[in-house]
C-alpha cells in the first residue's frame, strides 16, 4: 500500500482502489474513476444500492430488522469533499491480489 496526499491521488488512474482518511484513520474502500480537476468520480461498494439517501436508510433499517438483502452500491458519483488535507491509502498490485484471494474464498462460502 501507499499513502498519498490529495494532489498525488488525483493523478491516479481510474480503477484505483483506496481508502480516504486522516492520519491514521481511514474510511472504507472506494473505487476511483476519472479525475475532474480538483475532484473525482468514485464508487463506494460498502453502501447499499438505492435511488436516494432516504431509500438507502429505509433499506438499511429493513435489512437490520428483517434480514432482507439488497445489493451493494454499483453507481459512481462525484466525491465532492474538497478536503485539501485528506490522505489516501492506495492499494497496490500485491494488496489487490491478496484481496482477490480473500474474495475468492468468500465466494466459496457465500
Amino acid at each position: 500500500m501507499r499513502v498519498l496526499n490529495r494532489v498525488d491521488f488525483l493523478k491516479m488512474p481510474a480503477g484505483t482502489i483506496y481508502a480516504r482518511g486522516i492520519p491514521w484513520a481511514f474510511d472504507g474502500l472506494s473505487i476511483k474513476a476519472e479525475s475532474l480537476g480538483s475532484d473525482w468520480v468514485c464508487m463506494n461498494p460498502c453502501w447499499v444500492s438505492a435511488h436516494d439517501s432516504g431509500q438507502a436508510f429505509d433499506r438499511l433499517e429493513e435489512m437490520l430488522d428483517t434480514g432482507k438483502s439488497y445489493p451493494a452500491e454499483d453507481a459512481f458519483g462525484r466525491d465532492g469533499c474538497f478536503d485539501a488535507d485528506a490522505i489516501f491509502l492506495v492499494f497496490e498490485r500485491a494488496d489487490l491480489e491478496a484481496l482477490q484471494s480473500h474474495i475468492a474464498a468468500a465466494l466459496e462460502v457465500a
